[in-house]
């Protein structure tokens, strides 16, 4: 009985330790299935302005309603645990972000159904004009943008 108990309690821990993985080369195979973009969160535990953008700009009802529409959210805080997979990169949370040029918090990334990056905020968005941003990717009106 203890030797179960103790190979539970151990693929538990396992369990918690690769849950908090990302595999966003998967998720942007997702993507093309669904025709949606991706919406990358990018935050850090402490920062105000991220606090802010998850309290009032994402619990927004039509905030929420956009991105469940056109959207995959993915909520990477840079200080958690785990691995970000993407693009041949196997990195933790805080060197994904810096690997790909975006050591800045919050940071919303969008990429599309092909995995590039097509658009980007950093810095703390309203409601009102994070809906402006979903319309701007999910219309792919950025490419009109300079």
């Amino acid at each position: 009985m203890q030797f179960k108990r103790l190979v539970f309690m151990l693929l538990t821990v396992i369990g918690i330790a690769f849950a908090n993985d990302i595999d966003l080369d998967q998720i942007v195979h997702d993507a093309k299935k669904t025709n949606k973009h991706i919406l990358v969160f990018l935050h850090i535990t402490g920062c105000n302005y991220c606090l802010k953008m998850q309290e009032f700009t994402f619990d927004d009802e039509k905030v929420e309603a956009e991105i469940k529409k056109d959207f995959i959210f993915v909520d990477i805080n840079v200080r958690d645990e785990g691995i970000v997979s993407f693009d041949g990169l196997k990195v933790s949370k805080l060197k994904f972000a810096k690997e790909i040029g975006y050591p800045m918090y919050p940071s919303c990334l969008f990429f599309d159904q092909n995995g590039e990056l097509v658009y980007d905020e950093v810095g703390y968005r309203d409601e009102a004009k994070f809906l402006d941003t979903l319309h701007l990717v999910s219309t792919k009106a950025y490419n009109d943008v300079e």
